[in-house]
């Protein structure tokens, strides 16, 4: 995988809610990748679903 150094991502010094839809999904896929899913209530969020969507119910 390409590291991605500061900068280089227009996201890359923003907070979510400073992103547009196409960084968020950039942002989301990037730490995917990673193995890292802390993106994932944002852009669901912004899909209309709630932040715990898929996760188990207790």
């Amino acid at each position: 995988m390409t590291r991605i150094t500061d900068g280089e991502q227009s996201w890359w010094h923003k907070v979510a809610g400073e992103m547009s839809d196409d960084e968020v999904n950039d942002a989301r896929a990037y730490w995917e990748a990673r193995g890292e899913t802390w993106m994932e209530a944002e852009w669901l969020r912004r899909h209309g679903l709630p932040e715990d969507y898929g996760l188990p119910q207790d």
